[in-house]
Formats: C-alpha cells, structure tokens, sequence
C-alpha cells in the first residue's frame, strides 16, 4: 500500500471582504469589473475544496499531485488579485499626490516642498518605472513597449491611468485563463475526494482552535533530566580535576547520536554551581554544521554582558581576536561548542583556541557535543563520554514525566500498557518522547493512544535509531493551520536562529494566519500559533531567558521533508533539482564565501556557477519566497541580478547586502508589485546608506527591516509615506524620525520617534490619524509645535500606546529651545497609558495630569527638567505608579509619594521634604531607591536608614538596589542594610566611605565590593567585613584610605570571607601599621598591593595561606626589597625586616607576577633584588612577569645569571628601567609577549632564541642601536618601536608580520619590508631620517598605512611604485586605509596602484615651511582620478589652497568629504560634486563655502551636511539661531 500522506496545503488567504468590494468596484471602473468577479468567485471555489482535505490521509499519489497542482493554482489565482490590488493602490496614492501637488501649486509652493527633481520624477521617472513595472506584469506577451510610455501624466479622479489602458488588455487573458483553470480543477478534485475513501484523522476529534489546554495539569516548561547523573557528575569531576587545573586547556567531547541528549547534558554541567564557581567566565557557542571561526568569536564575544565591557566590544580599532584576548585575560574559561561538525581544518581550531591559549591562566577547558568521533579525534579530546540511548527504566520515566507531568504518575492501566509499547519504538531517545508525548498529552483516550500506536509511520524507521517516524507523528496531528506554519520554516537553513517576531510577519505576508474574527491583528494570531508551536516542540528556546529560538536539526529535517514540493535551497556545489511548482527559495551562501573582517570577500567560481544553473531551472513565475543568506562576492551579485527576472508573486524577499547599494542584487525593486515583506540586512557596518526612492512604490509592504547594519546616519526615500500599507518599520529610532509625511501611513503598527520640524511634513499633526500606533513613542524638538497642531495630533486616541515620551529636545538631547510655548494640555493622552515621560518643559502642570479621573493606570512616570512645576502628581491621582523618576525640578520643595517600586530623585537643590504617605506598605514594595544631588533631603535619607535599625517599626524589606550620592550626615551604614541588600551605591563626604559599592560579581552568586575613602576618614565600621552577607564576597577593593589603620577586628573579620577570590589594597599608606598577626583566607586567588606601608614579613603572612594563589601585584612599596624564594617558615624569623617569604605552595599556582614602582627608588637599599640563586626559577607555572623600575631585579637575569627565569612556562614579559647594555633571552624561549621600555642603558636586544615569539614592543630606549636576531622570531605578529633615537636600521623581513608600527625613531634611516606578505597595518611616525625602505612587491596584504612627519617614505614610495610599474603594469596594493601628511602621495605611481582605497585622509606638514600648497598640480589631479573606489575624502588643515580638486565630480564612488581648516577655499569644484555624495563635513572653512553648501542642500535633499559641527537641515533653516541653544 502506498504510504499516506497529509498534503500540506497553505491556506491560501487573500483579499477580505472589504477590500475585495473595493477591488471589484475599481475594477468596473478601469474596464474588467466582471473578469475580476468572476476570478475571486472562482479563487474562493477552489480554496473551499482545498479546505476540505485538510486532515484526512491521502493514499492515492495521483491526487496528492493533483491536489499540490491544485494549491498552486490557486496561490497565483490569489497572486493575480495582489497585482489588481496593487494598481488600484497605486491610483489612489498618485491621485492623492496629484491633489497635493495642485494645492501646493496653487499656493506658489511648488518649488518649495517638491524640488525640481520630484517634479522631473512625474514627467521622466514615471515614464521609465511604470515600463519596468508593466513590462515585468505582461512578461511573455505581445504588448509593445511604446504602449508602456506615460508622458506628462498627473492621475485625477476623472481619468483613467493611461498603463491601465495596456494592462486591461494583456491581463485580460491571464485573469481569464485562472478562472477558468480554478474553476476546473475544483470540479476535478470534488470529484475525486467524492471517489477516493478517504478517513479523517483521528486527531480531528481533538483538535481545537487553541492548543494549549489539556486534560491534566500543565507539565513543567521543562521536563526532569533523567538517567545522565553519572555522565554529568564524571564530567564536571573531570573539569574542575587538579589534572586540568594544572593544564593550560583540557578538551572534553560528548558523542552521540541526533535527538540522545548532547545539549541537554552539557546545559546541566554548563549551569552547575560546582562549575560556576570553578571558572571566572562560562560562554557558550552554538557551531552547527559549517565551522566559521570568525563568527563563533563574535559570539563568544557577544556573551560578555556590563557596561565594562561595551567599550571594548565597540572599539574599532581592535580586531575581534584582540578584543577576546583582553576580556578573558586572566580568566579561566569554559567554553562549551554545541554541535560541531568540523572534522578536517585543524588550523581553524587552533585559531579560535588562541585567546585561551593566551589569557596567562591555567585550567581553561572545551566542551564539545558532536555527533561524529571524527570531531573528538581532530581537536584531540583528551576525554570523551559516547552518550547512548536512555536505560529502559530512566526513558519510562522521562516518558510519563512528559505525558502526565510526573515521573510517578499512576493512573489508567490501558494507557500505561500502551504507553509501554510506544516506549519501545522509541529507543531510548529524549527528543522522540518529548515529541510524541507533545501528541499523547492532548487527549488521554485509549482509543487515541492505540490510533497513535498502530499508525502506519511506524513502518517507516530506516534503522533502529532512526526517529523520524515519531517526528512525522508529531506532524501529522498538528492542527493544519500549524502545518502550514511550521513547513513553511523549511526554507530557512539548518541551524537558524528564529527571531518569534520576524517569523510572524512572514507568515502574515504569506496570508498563513486565518481568524473568524476581523478585529483581530493578524499579529496576535500569529503569536498564538508561534507559542502553539513552541508548546508542541518544534521550537525550542536557545537559552532561558534568550529571544531568539531554535528548531532541533531533526526537526528541521521533518519541515524539510512535509515541504519538499514547496521549499527548495541552494547551497553547496552538489546539483539538485528543484521541484516544478516551488514556493520558498534560499540561497546560502553562508559557508561558500570566506570573508574577512574588513569585508573583503573572496571568489567562489564553482558555487557560482550552480548557483546560476540550479537558479536558471526554478520556475521563478510562482517564486513567493526568496532569501538570501550569507556573504557574495560581485560576480554573484551580477548574477543574481541577472537570473532573476520574473518577481511578480514574490512575497517575502530576505537579502544579506555585502555591497551598500540594493541595485547590485536588484535590478528593479518596484517590480515587486506582490512583495509584502521586505528584508535588507548589510552584511558589514559600511558608510551612511540609503535606500532607494523605488522602494516607495512597494504599494503591498507590510514590513520594511532594515535593523541589520543599517546605522542612524541611513538616508530615507523622500516618499516613503507612500508605503500605506506598511505596519512595521523595524529599524533605529532615529530612521522613524526621518519619515517625510508620515501621516499617510496610517496602517503602521509602531513609530519609536518622531522629531517636530516646522515644515509640514514634520508637523506633529501628521500623527492625527495613525491610530493603529502601540508600543512606545518619543516625540522631540516639541519647541518647533503649536497649539493647532498639537491639538491635531489626537494623542488621545491612540489607545494602544503604552509608553509615550515628549521632550522638547532635539532627538539627540543636546540642544533645548529658550522659546516654547505651554502645549502640553493639547498633548493629553489616553487613560490607559502606562508610562509617561515628560522632558524639558518649561510650563506649568498640566490639568490632565493634575486629574484624579485621567491617567488612572500609569505605572512609571519621568519628569526631567520641567524647571517651573513646583508640584508633582499626587499618589491618589496615580493609584497604579511603580515608578518615580524626578530629575532637575528646582521650584519642586516637598513631595508625597504613595507605594512604589521604584523612586529616583535627582539633583532637586531644593527639595526639603520626602513624604511616605503609606509608611508600612511603602518599606514592604520599594525595590530600587536612588538619589544624587538633593543636598537638603537630610531628614528623608536619615529615615532611609534609620528605618534599618533593629528597633525600627518598619525595615525596607524589598529593597535590592539603594544608591545614594549625597552629601548626607550619618556616621555610618547600618549593618542590617548590607545584610538585606546586594546591590549598594553610596558617595558622599562627611560619612566613613567616599565610596561603597557592593554588587554582584559578574554573572555569578558572588558578590564585589569596593570601599573608598580619602585623606580625612579616620577610622572604618568594624564589624564590616563580620556580616552573613559578606560570606558570598568574591571580590575586595579598599584604596584611598590615606590615615586608616586596620585593627585586629578587620583581620579577624577576613577570616569569615570564605569565598574571596580577589583582594587589593590600593593608596592606604597607614593600613598594615600594626603589630600583630595578619590572614587572609586561603581562597584568594589574585592579590594586589599598591602604595601600601606593607613590611616584607606582613607580606609573608599574608602569603603562607596562599595555596590556590594566581596572580600577585605589588606596586609602589617601599618597604619591600627583597625576595627570598624557598625559604622555610621557620626561617622567616631570621629574615631582614625588609625581606618577605615566598611559600613553597606558590611555586606551583602563581601565574603571574608584577612588581612595579612609578620610579626607581632613590635609595639603594631599597632596590629591589633576589637573595636566591635559583630567582624565579621555582616558580613552575609562571606565565607572566612585569617588572617595572626595579633596576637589578632581572638584572642578567635574561643571560643564565643569578635571576634565572622558568623557560618552559613563561609566556609574556614585562620590563622597565633595566640597566643592563645587553639583553639575551637564551632561557625563555618561551615568551610569546615581550615589552620592553625605559631603559637608559640597552645598546643591543638580541632574539635569536625567541622563536615563540608574537608580540614586541620596545620603547623609550634611547640608546638601542641594534635588534639582533628579528628573523628567528618565526610567529612574530605584532612589532612597535618607539623612541629609540639612535636606531639606524630596522630589518622587519617576517612573513608572519601582520602590524608594524615605527615612531619617533629620530636617526633611522632604512627599512627592510620584503617577505612582509601578511602585513595588514604599517605606521611610519616621525622618522625624518628614513629616506630608504624597500619591499613594496610584499605588501600584498597591506590594508592600513599611515605616515607622518616622515617626507623620505613617501619620496622613496613614489620612485618604487614607478619602477614597479615599468616591471609589472598591472601591480596593485589591497591598501584600504590611508593617512598621509604629504599632497604628493596624489601621483600616477602611486594611485594608479591604488585600486581598494575607501579612505583617503591627507594633513598638510605644518613642519614644512615651504610647503604651502595654493593649487593642485596635474599630477596630483591626475592621480585623484584613478581612485575610482574611494568613499571618503579628507582633506585638513590646507591654509593656502584655494580650490578644491576640479575633477573631484568624478569619483563616482565618493560618499563622504570632509575638508578642515581651508579657510580660503571659497568655492565648489567646478566639476561639482560627485552624485554619490552623502556627508559632507566643513570645520573652520571659509563663510563662502559654507553659504554655496548650505545652498546646495535645497537642490540635494539626500546630502547631510555638517558646518562646524553641527548638521545643516534643509527643514532647519528657517528657524532662527535664537529659538535655540
């Protein structure tokens, strides 16, 4: 018998009631009324015989065809009505545009709101778009081009619009056959359905609409692990094991089959407090089947979260792997890959271990999850764990677990026999229990249970392992409207992350989502069917609390295999074909085209040309999803372009742009006349973008998606309103801000901001009728409003506003008007508001806001700067609130606040009085309290902590946040406040702490606190450190403490911190005098003392404890001289007083080790220096040494002397102020990282033995004359020299080089640069005497070249570009980047060889005094123009030029120029400006070039100019400089 099967038929939605009234009437209008009425009558036919198929099993294959033709049909019936639909939309906006048009003619201000090139676009643009559009309608027919031309034409009500004469004719047909074919067909399937015996699945009987109601109680989100203790025990046994605490990184596998439990097991070991505690950082990284190292730091990278940390993962001038490298410095990891496949490119792996490699830590592990042993042999695992299917005795439990909701469920015989046998077909596989359970848990009916059990899929396993069968279960009685949701995620690749909300508005624009009821969003719809699909399996939540969702690669497998009719992807270079009625394509390009980070992308000739073949074969006519993953390089592009030229039906178009112009993958956007959802992602962060004016007649688009790499700076259509159909606009906030004429646009569904312009287009009034708004919105600039027009807004009728924001603002924030007038009471809101914001107003209190009846259920309320309110909203007016947030109310004197959660008051000068109208039930709801800059709020804070009291009536039991900067007058903090508290914020004088902070420590249970004084505190809280909360303190800072004591009871105290890792004292030069014993707690793994009073046998006490101990700083103390290293304890009472005792113990764990002071001490009995032959040598796992300003410490310590140094483990080096003439470093061949600076004596550096070596920097060593031994140093990446004055000659002839950087280097003369094929950057600064350098022909990788102040590089470059260019005419550099301070690099030689540069920036030398330049040579203009790629020009601090470059127009690529300090050019070029030109940045420039530009910004709306500074508007101008500050 042939095998069933359900045929996943999409229900094929189209126009509603409404707008198919509005279709058909139109149509009468325009001469095909009856064909479209019969078309939709026809369309409605065939979908109710569709319908009736749904849930039954078809066996017969001849029907399956024949319904699959049948969906197919009626989805471009349903197409053939969005293309009406779309010309009728299109009449009616044109005809709106047309009346304005006349309006604004009638009020001579034509040329005023649309500038000649709008008008030109009526005339000529419309003439060429309505071509493309048509002819891309009437593809395939005889229509000529002629009849397509539309002249002068304006749409009026009373004429028709000439294309429409043309496309009655030619559709006419088309519209005819479908009907007819539809028709047809339901006649043919009606019958068959009548013939063919056909049962309806079971499941019918127990499907409903929703379905997340059961019949027992709900199970738990997430079920038991059961059966993997001892896996996960031995794992985190081996993890946390002495074994790989004393290794530099340990890898451990687990190996198993799809669906046993990989990632389960490992989340258990990943969230286990013992592992947790164990290492300082957990990251975990989701690999897939494609291994791309660069993606996979990104997201280890993109897992440290903090504001610490923000500054370092936006730098731009680290590379990703340098960024890693300095967030896990000094940190042991754990890293967990979960499902890798990579099994052969062993040099990827190495590359991603490096940070690990490098973080001068022992103890870092991997944790891999694969389905492959390949994979645990290639990253030489030296652990695995083979995970195998569940024991029959842990899968039953797991299995009634799922199904009941517990493991010990006892309850109906029958179904536990039959749950039985079920249990049996699943072989022990989790993923398969959970999913059929998902089934069974809908109904406990035997009869359903045994259906389920005797279904035919069973038949189907292809090995005992094979679980698909279960999947296909799970499939089949989901309901169907699910069916079609869940295939149709078949089309994007393996391993996606699903964004619920993206997902959702595809499924909108594919008309999957279907409801009795009108009213409701069709969002809301898709949100139940999404959490219906999650609450069934097929999706699953990639970490607890993350957003973005993944489905299990088997589950994909399943979407792939119900939609293999529909769904088609192209990747890899193996052929396939696609299936002849397609729906969804993608293409992924993902793991085709290697990249790197500065977006060069390199070619892939095969993968194009099956891109091209298998693209060629699709029957692109019915296309209705196309998507784009992943990187291309031009050729693709082009090709792409090419081959796609029929997009009539497409719906959902999804492209990852590399190139920042839409038009190198589409050659006619508008074409699209069905699109509905549009997303464009840029695969880099690039220049200011811009979108295309074609977008704008995408008259069907719903969703506009642009928040990939699409920056604030992104240029918008000036017709963008004409999108009325749009709902969602996902992008910054400041692109809302930018939308022209908004109020068209009245379907869409959020607006984040709106900034008010006097011109009309940015009238607030505009958002009158956008009703539809929810969510949140900020409104800015409110000074540039009226009274009419803010009346006009009707911000009460939006009542799906939750959170509104006014500001009289800029939308920047940095600028206020002095000139407003009182409109806030033409501003009221709804009632339902929850959340209200008010910014920078400078009139009274609003009466609504005053109301007891209005805004009745507000739960935050902002006010910031509204510097004439003396009152604020009294509690009964808002009995809702939960947040107070007050800032910068100077007439505000006294407020009444009633129970909240949050309360923030800041720098009111004069608020006296702080009253809780509801004492008790305030203390017991207050979470978060912070105040700052309220210095007569005394008697409020003295209550805040007398209410911590033991004898207080009423103790803030909720709080978790208090921050407090006030000058406030407490002698202390009460204890019982740390005890109830994690997170502490208190500054201010005349108290025990300038500064205490407690809060938690990273990510972990633990806790950090840093106490600060200053010169006047005396004394600190005794028992501080004797509290039960500070158990849990993993971190300890004290510093600035310049007269405090410690006393016993602080040592005594540390005794009780059991936890700490981590412990400084910094600038206490009084703390340690004292006599008596000192101890720290044996936990403490790094130690620093700086500027401390510290004696070296306090220091060996401190250290005797010590065994776990890491790192040790000891920065400016005095009174430590010497290291005895391997002393015995009872020999440290024989010790100088100035010597400290280094435990055995430490030998073993120390890591690193500085020992610094800001200068050399004066006194030679305080220099520094061992009293051990062996020095350091003990130390057997030292990774890090920084020795700064301790003369003979290390004093021939680097030639075998009497500091000798552990070659095998040291890896990074540090010295300043060494004496010696000569360093050797013949015993740490070791060292990967050397740095070397201040030292007054070194003549020669000799690194022949550095053959480990990547990093050197050697700086401020005046007498260096020689490096000997550079070309040893094989892995060298990174190489600075700086201030060596007397260094003649540098030879940098390393293949490995990747940065060099040469600065005030005074007396060197040449520079050897061959081999140097891997240099990326190169700095030359400040070298006058270079005049000789040689290896241009290697730097075949350079990217990034500056050169200042050193005229002998360039004179040297010119005249080797021109040899090269005799010996090899076609040679270029991939050069990018470049900054010069010399207008002669402007030469053939040179720019004819500059075919990548983006970035051009050249300084004139002001150190020259005839260099002067008044006008621009041939030669420097003739070499402009071969920088035919250059984006962006800047041109500073040219005082004399007179001009700009006359043929600067024709860098057709140019997009941003920025000339500073030119302050006698005083005119544009007189080729003008590029058109490609988007920025254009003027700084202390002459006033007539800043008139001709201001100017010019009435004829080029798209250009954003800058003036001094600040950003020229066209909207801006006229408004008066007074109206704002």
């Amino acid at each position: 018998m042939d095998k069933a099967a359900v045929v996943p038929l999409p229900i094929t939605g189209g126009l509603n009631d409404d707008r198919t009234a509005a279709l058909q009437q139109w149509a009468s209008t325009v001469g095909f009324g009856g064909e479209v009425g019969r078309l939709v009558e026809a369309h409605r036919r065939l979908d109710s015989v569709l319908a009736e198929t749904q849930g039954k099993e078809i066996r017969n294959k001849e029907l399956q065809r024949r319904l699959r033709e049948a969906s197919h049909d009626a989805a471009r019936a349903r197409d053939l009505l969005g293309e009406l639909e779309y010309y009728r939309i299109r009449e009616e906006v044109e005809r709106d545009d047309h009346d304005k048009l006349l309006h604004d003619n009638a009020n001579g201000n034509l040329l005023l709101s649309m500038p000649q090139r709008d008008v030109e676009f009526f005339n000529n643009d419309a003439a060429k778009d309505d071509k493309d559009t048509t002819e891309s309608s009437l593809s395939n027919t005889d229509s000529s081009a002629s009849a397509l031309q539309v002249t002068t034409y304006i749409a009026s009500s009373s004429s028709p619009v000439p294309y429409l004469e043309t496309l009655n004719k030619c559709i006419s047909n088309e519209i005819s056959k479908y009907t007819e074919k539809c028709y047809r067909i339901a006649k043919q399937v009606s019958e068959a359905l009548e013939l063919e015996s056909l049962d309806y699945l079971y499941v019918h009987k127990y499907q409903r609409t929703r379905t997340d109601h059961r019949e027992t109680s709900p199970c738990q989100s997430e079920p038991k692990v059961h059966g993997r203790d001892q896996q996960r025990d031995l794992i985190i046994s081996k993890l946390t094991s002495e074994e790989c605490a004393r290794k530099k990184l340990s890898i451990l596998a687990i190996i198993g089959d799809g669906g046993i439990g990989k990632t389960t097991l490992a989340k258990l070991v990943f969230n286990n407090s013992t592992v947790s505690k164990h290492f300082d950082v957990l990251l975990w990284v989701y690999v897939s089947v494609h291994f791309d190292q660069n993606k996979i730091m990104q997201e280890m990278l993109d897992s440290f979260c903090g504001d610490e940390h923000d500054e370092i993962k936006k730098s731009k001038e680290l590379q990703l792997q340098d960024k890693l490298d300095y967030l896990l410095k000094s940190k042991r990891v754990l890293l967990v890959m979960d499902d890798m496949w990579e099994d052969s490119t062993k040099e990827k792996w190495d590359e991603l271990l490096n940070p690990l490699l490098k973080n001068d830590v022992m103890g870092n592990s991997v944790l891999v999850t694969t389905r492959k042993p390949s994979v645990a042999t290639m990253i030489e695992a030296a652990d695995h764990i083979n995970l195998d299917g569940l024991k029959k005795d842990d899968f039953w439990c797991l299995f009634k677990e799922c199904v009941f909701g517990h493991e010990n469920y006892k309850g109906e015989p029958r179904l536990e026999k039959i749950g039985q046998q079920i249990v049996d077909k699943l072989k022990g596989n989790p993923l398969a229990a959970k999913t059929v359970s998902k089934v069974l848990r809908r109904s406990f009916d035997v009869d359903y249970w045994r259906r389920i059990l005797h279904t035919s899929e069973w038949k189907y396993k292809n090995d005992e392992n094979d679980i698909m069968p279960a999947l296909m279960i799970s499939y089949k009685y989901l309901p169907a409207h699910l069916q079609s949701c869940f295939s149709y995620c078949a089309v994007f690749p393996k391993y996606h992350r699903y964004e619920k909300e993206r997902l959702i508005n595809m499924w909108i624009a594919q008309d999957l989502l279907c409801s009795a009821d009108i009213h409701t969003r069709p969002e809301d719809i898709g949100n139940e069917y999404f959490d219906d699909l999650l609450d069934w399996g097929f999706f699953e939540k990639q970490f607890e609390h993350s957003t973005l969702l993944i489905m299990h690669d088997l589950i994909h497998d399943l979407a792939q295999k119900v939609s293999s009719d529909e769904s088609f992807t192209i990747e890899g270079n193996e052929p396939r074909n696609a299936p002849p009625c397609v729906r969804h394509v993608s293409v992924i390009t993902e793991w085709e085209y290697k990249t790197k980070l500065n977006g060069t992308v390199y070619p892939n000739d095969s993968f194009l040309q099956e891109f091209s073949n298998s693209f060629r074969e699709l029957q692109q006519r019915s296309l209705s999803t196309l998507m784009l993953f992943g990187p291309h390089d031009l050729d693709f592009a082009d090709t792409f372009r090419q081959e796609l030229n029929e997009v009539r039906s497409i719906r959902v178009l999804k492209l990852e742009m590399v190139f920042f112009d839409l038009d190198s993958l589409i050659g006619n956007i508008s074409a699209f006349v069905n699109l509905r959802y549009l997303e464009l992602g840029c695969f880099y962060k690039g220049p200011r973008l811009e979108l295309p004016e074609a977008i704008c007649r995408l008259y069907h688009l719903k969703v506009l998606d642009i928040k990939k790499n699409w920056g604030p700076s992104t240029s918008l259509p000036r017709e963008m309103s004409k999108l009325v159909n749009l709902r969602h606009f996902i992008a910054e906030k400041e692109l809302h801000a930018k939308i022209a004429g908004i109020g068209k646009m009245v379907s869409l569904q959020e607006l984040k901001a709106f900034d008010v312009k006097k011109d009309h287009e940015f009238s607030i009034s505009q958002l009158r009728g956008l009703n539809q708004l929810r969510g949140s919105i900020s409104i800015s600039s409110l000074y540039n409003a009226g009274h009419e027009e803010a009346s006009q807004a009707r911000l009460c009728d939006k009542d799906n506003l939750t959170c509104l924001h006014l500001s009289w603002l800029t939308l920047s924030r940095n600028r206020v008007a002095r000139r407003t007038l009182p409109i806030l009471e033409d501003l009221k809101p709804h009632s339902g508001l929850r959340n209200l914001q008010v910014v920078g107003y400078r009139h009274s209190l609003p009466s609504w806001l005053c109301s007891t009846v209005h805004l009745t259920s507000l739960r935050s309320l902002h006010l910031d700067r509204c510097i004439r309110w003396q009152t604020i909203p009294h509690p009964q007016q808002l009995p809702l609130l939960q947040e107070l947030h007050l800032i910068q109310l100077p007439r505000v004197y006294k407020i009444e606040i009633g129970p909240l959660k949050v309360l923030e008051i800041r720098w009111l000068q004069n608020l006296r009085q702080c009253i809780l109208l509801d004492k008790e039930q305030s203390y017991a709801t207050l979470q978060i309290l912070e105040v700052e800059g309220c210095p007569k709020l005394d008697e409020f804070l003295l209550q805040i902590f007398m209410s911590s009291g033991v004898q207080s009536t009423y103790q803030f039991l909720g709080i978790h946040r208090l921050k407090i900067h006030n000058d406030f007058l407490r002698a202390s903090i009460p204890l019982l406040l740390l005890n109830s508290l994690s997170d502490i914020d208190l500054c201010g004088e005349h108290s025990k702490f300038t500064r205490f902070r407690l809060k938690p420590f990273g990510t972990s249970d633990g806790l950090s606190l840093q106490i600060k004084g200053d010169r006047y505190i005396q004394k600190i809280e005794e028992r501080l450190f004797t509290l039960e909360k500070l158990k849990d303190l993993w971190e300890l800072e004290i510093r600035d403490y310049q007269s405090v004591i410690f006393q016993r009871q602080f040592w005594e105290g540390f005794e009780q911190l059991t936890s700490l890792k981590k412990f400084r004292v910094i600038k206490c030069p009084e703390i340690f005098s004292t006599n008596f014993e000192l101890f720290l707690p044996p936990s403490v793994e790094e130690l620093e003392l700086s500027g401390c009073n510290i004696t070296l046998i306090q220091l060996s006490q401190l250290l005797v404890n010590l065994h776990l101990l890491k790192s040790f700083k000891l920065t400016n103390c005095q009174g430590v001289t010497s290291l005895p290293v391997g002393l015995f304890t009872d020999e440290q009472s024989t010790m100088s007083e100035g010597s400290w005792h280094i435990p055995p113990r430490c030998f073993t764990s120390l890591e690193s080790l500085q020992i610094s002071f800001t200068t050399a001490p004066s006194d030679a009995n305080s220099i520094m220096h061992f009293t051990s032959k062996k020095g350091l040598g003990r130390f057997v796992s030292l990774k890090k040494i920084v020795i700064e300003n301790c003369p003979t410490l290390l004093s021939r310590a680097l030639s075998g002397g009497a500091s000798h140094i552990s070659p095998s483990s040291l890896d990074k080096l540090c010295m300043t102020g060494i004496q010696d003439s000569t360093l050797q470093f013949s015993d740490v061949s070791s060292i990967a990282d050397l740095d070397v600076s201040g030292c007054p004596k070194l003549a020669c550096l000799d690194l022949s033995s550095c053959t480990a070596l990547e990093k050197l920097c050697v700086i401020d060593c005046r007498l260096l004359q020689s490096i000997e031994g550079l070309p040893s140093c094989s892995a060298l990446r990174d190489l600075k020299i700086r201030n060596c004055a007397l260094l003649p000659s540098l030879s940098a002839s390393l293949h490995t080089l990747k940065t060099l950087s040469i600065e005030n280097n005074t007396n060197l003369a040449s520079l050897e640069l061959k081999s140097c094929t891997s240099l990326q950057k190169l700095c030359i600064k400040d070298c006058p005497a270079l005049t000789s350098w040689e290896g241009l022909k290697s730097l075949v990788s350079l990217e990034v070249l500056k050169v200042e102040a050193s005229p002998g590089f360039i004179t040297r470059w010119i005249s080797a570009a021109a040899e090269v260019n005799i010996e090899e005419k076609n040679f270029s550099l991939p050069l990018e980047k470049l900054n010069v301070d010399n207008i002669d690099v402007l030469c053939v030689p040179i720019c004819s060889q500059l075919t990548s540069l983006k970035i051009l920036s050249i300084e004139e030398d002001r150190h020259d005094p005839d260099g002067h330049v008044e006008f621009l040579t041939d030669n420097h203009v003739k070499g402009l123009s071969f920088l035919t790629c250059l984006r962006f020009l800047d041109l500073e601090n040219f005082e004399q030029l007179r001009s700009l470059p006359a043929e600067l127009g024709s860098l057709a690529s140019l997009q941003r120029l920025h000339v500073g300090n030119c302050g006698h050019i005083t005119s544009l070029p007189v080729g003008g400006l590029p058109a490609s030109l988007k920025d254009m940045e003027l700084y202390n420039c002459s006033k007539e070039l800043n008139v001709l530009c201001r100017d010019m910004l009435r004829l080029r709306r798209n250009l954003h100019l800058w003036v001094d500074g600040d950003e020229e508007d066209f909207f801006s101008q006229n408004c008066s400089d007074e109206e704002i500050s």
